[in-house]
């Protein structure tokens, strides 16, 4: 699918296969347009054929004609309404599952760059605008505008002058039409852009609810909500006052419609009367009257069509986001080579990240990179996980390129812990396999033993299968590490990336923690990251990190000789310094 015409083309496609849907949806709307014409017509030859000549005879006739033409109008309002609305659903559905592939191609910078709340807004409300504007927008305008030209060629037949002199009256409309969409546009996308303000906010509020609550934030939380919802109040309001006037306008110029015909067609004494029946004059009154409820009706889509021009054009931003060019290509697996770092250089925009990073691991050793905040040793573990491709320079794990492998091979390759784990909602089951179904239940027992988990997970009331939900509540800290590290090795890889992972845990849950890593890291390749020194376990090979470059590496006991970078770190930890920022 075309990122450019993602919308387009979903609309196109979603018609095109339910072609049945799509030729009901348009003979309904030509089917209303026709039988709106029809009654007006009855409505003359009642009134100048039998009325005013006192002739009853066949007026029930034409009265029933009359009310079926009415009876069909409904069903075909009905039937427009109901394909409208499935399709509308249809393309709903399409574009949002086209919007989640898009999301799944773009590349990590521009989650680290985006609020979570403004892409949820993309994602739900900005859809849904666009669903409005072919369900309550496009189709009942289109329609509409074919009604008025129906009606307008039947007024044509019925009063010539009359329809001369009601043209001037469309085009008055369709300018303040025009006057009134720049006002209101400019309205609906400083809305959409406040709506992401708030999904922003309250995301990142829930978040750290905890935080909150500890430190009694809910009256700043208060206050800093109050911009974003202030400024959202503002656009409404604009909304609302346009959108009143504009509605209130349309009814003036239909009235004044109304009454000119009215007074031009009867006889008014004046050379200016054009005389009409009284049956014509009805059928004029009539006709004009439906003229200006597809009109009326447009104003009142107009706000419809408003907000989804303003999704339109924040959903297209997202589609520009240029993707990820990453392809994935299936790769040969040597066990004999652990993890090779050849010349790696990466840098955010134009700030250097790593400046030639060169590291061999052999399989099975197990190795630690200290260094201040912003050395960068997150950076060099995301690359080694596949998530970046390095600037410059070649990363290899038994002899593959984590960031074209295969995403299924990939997990078998590489195991993550994070710094801050994120638990789903759903089963341990679900926390520990993330959907994989290749993932056996045999493996899972294997993880879950592996970290010590298994009497904790035994407790639970149905196993593997409880529920914890999203956060893990009643789960602790050092259990959730745990849980995160049984994920990790779940799928069984042949290297382990540990990101901080004892970070604020007292000591015996940090034990418990460095010996669940000891056994899982058994015959595994280990590359972990830490700010302090009492964070290595059993480590083959220390690394120091500043400034993006390896300044010294070895063992502990060969650094700790020299009277440099680690002695120094060394004595800063002893002496309880804080060197990490």
């Amino acid at each position: 699918m075309r990122k450019n015409r993602l919308i387009s083309d979903s609309i196109i496609f979603v018609l095109r296969t339910n072609w049945p849907l799509t030729v009901l949806l348009l003979v309904s709307v030509f089917a209303s347009i026709l039988l709106q014409i029809l009654p007006a017509f009855i409505l003359k030859q009642i009134v100048d054929e039998h009325f005013t000549k006192g002739v009853l005879q066949g007026v029930w006739l034409l009265a029933w004609w009359y009310f079926a033409l009415m009876g069909g109008i409904s069903i075909a309002e009905l039937f427009k309404g109901l394909s409208t609305m499935i399709l509308g659903q249809k393309i709903l559905n399409r574009l949002r599952m086209a919007m989640s592939q898009r999301l799944s191609e773009l590349p990590m910078k521009y989650f680290t760059n985006t609020p979570v709340g403004d892409i949820m807004s993309r994602l739900t409300t900005d859809v849904d605008a666009i669903n409005a504007l072919f369900s309550a927008g496009v189709v009942a305008v289109l329609g509409d505008v074919i009604k008025i030209g129906g009606l307008l060629v039947a007024l044509y037949i019925m009063a010539p002058e009359i329809f001369w002199i009601e043209l001037p009256v469309i085009a008055i409309v369709l300018w303040l039409t025009c006057m009134f969409s720049k006002k209101m546009l400019a309205f609906q996308k400083q809305v959409r852009e406040r709506i992401a303000d708030i999904y922003a906010f309250i995301q990142e509020w829930l978040r750290g609810i905890r935080t909150v609550k500890a430190y009694a934030l809910e009256r700043s939380g208060e206050e800093k909500f109050r911009e974003p919802l202030n400024k959202f109040l503002v656009g409404i309001g604009g909304i609302t006052f346009y959108d009143s006037l504009f509605q209130s306008v349309m009814q003036t110029v239909c009235a004044v419609a109304i009454a000119l015909a009215l007074w031009l067609g009867m006889d008014n004494g004046t050379p200016m009367s054009l005389g009409l029946t009284v049956g014509t004059l009805a059928a004029v009154v009539d006709l004009v009257r439906r003229l200006f409820l597809p009109i009326e009706a447009i104003a009142n889509e107009f706000q419809n069509v408003q907000q989804a021009l303003a999704g339109i054009a924040r959903v297209r931003d997202f589609v520009n986001e240029p993707t990820e060019e990453r392809e994935h290509v299936e790769q040969v697996v040597d066990e004999g080579r652990g993890l090779e770092i050849n010349g790696v250089t990466f840098a955010y925009g134009s700030r250097d990240i790593l400046k030639g990073i060169d590291v061999t691991l052999r399989p099975g050793e197990k190795s630690v990179f200290i260094g201040r905040s912003g050395a960068g040793k997150t950076t060099l573990m995301n690359l080694v996980a596949g998530l970046y491709r390095p600037a410059q320079g070649t990363i290899r794990i038994c002899g593959t390129d984590p960031y074209t492998l295969l995403p299924q091979q990939r997990r078998r390759l590489v195991g993550v812990v994070p710094q801050m784990p994120q638990i789903f909602d759903g089963t341990v089951r679900d926390n520990i396999t993330l959907g994989d179904n290749t993932i056996t239940q045999k493996e899972i027992e294997t993880a879950v033993s592996a970290v010590g988990l298994d009497e904790t997970i035994a407790r639970l009331s149905e196993g593997c299968d409880t529920f914890i939900g999203e956060g893990a509540a009643s789960l602790s800290s050092g259990e959730i590490q745990l849980l995160s590290l049984a994920r990790a090795i779940a799928a069984n890889p042949k290297i382990l990336l540990l990101d901080e992972p004892t970070s604020g845990m007292d000591s015996q849950t940090e034990q418990r923690v460095f010996e669940a890593i000891r056994k899982a890291g058994e015959g595994r390749t280990i590359l972990s990251i830490s700010h302090r020194l009492s964070g290595v376990v059993d480590a083959d090979c220390i690394y120091l990190m500043a400034h993006g470059k390896i300044v010294e590496s070895g063992t502990s006991e060969e650094l700790a000789s020299h009277d440099a970078w680690y002695a120094m770190y060394k004595k800063m930890e002893n002496a309880g310094w804080e060197y990490n920022d």
